[in-house]
């Protein structure tokens, strides 16, 4: 019974691995995030297989624990890695499409606001360029008049130049 409970452990790392191994192919994480992701899947491994030895033999290091692991893990990657790596990616799929119809339920009150907005966003453009146009002429002549009027001024303190 020990001998099974350290193969099934072995087993059940692979199957952690799996996971792993297909989320990082599916994210594409970078350098750094792959990094940290195998510092966790390493935790994570170190946990399980703490977790079954404890069962199998309440810790006692035996040199059985290390080939029985091992046998469980190749025995899973040979007989049901391919299979659990097409469920872990349709699982993937799955979220994808559902991600991708909640952000779609978000985008249809946001395009519905959108139309509704258009025809008063339209108006108050109209009107502010408008203003912009009606400002223009009553400020702009008003400040190139004073502005002529001060270049004649200044040009009326100086005196005159003389031709030579």
């Amino acid at each position: 019974m020990t001998f099974f409970w350290v193969i099934v452990a072995g087993a059940a790392v692979g199957l952690v691995f799996d996971f792993y191994r297909t989320f990082r192919h599916w994210q594409d994480l970078g350098q750094v995030l792959t990094f940290v992701g195998d510092v966790l899947f390493s935790l994570v491994a170190l946990f399980i297989l703490f977790r079954f030895f404890e069962r199998a033999n309440a810790l006692a290091f035996r040199f059985y624990i290390i080939w029985g692991s091992l046998l469980g893990l190749v025995l899973y990657l040979r007989l049901f890695s391919r299979f659990s790596t097409r469920c872990y990616f349709g699982f993937y799929r799955i979220l994808k499409y559902l991600a991708d119809l909640i952000c779609m339920g978000f985008k249809i009150p946001v395009k519905g606001l959108v139309l509704i907005m258009r025809p008063p966003y339209a108006i108050l453009h109209w009107f502010s360029l408008l203003l912009y146009r009606i400002g223009e002429v009553i400020l702009f002549e008003p400040i190139s008049s004073i502005k002529r009027r001060v270049r004649e001024w200044w040009n009326h303190l100086l005196p005159p130049k003389i031709n030579g």
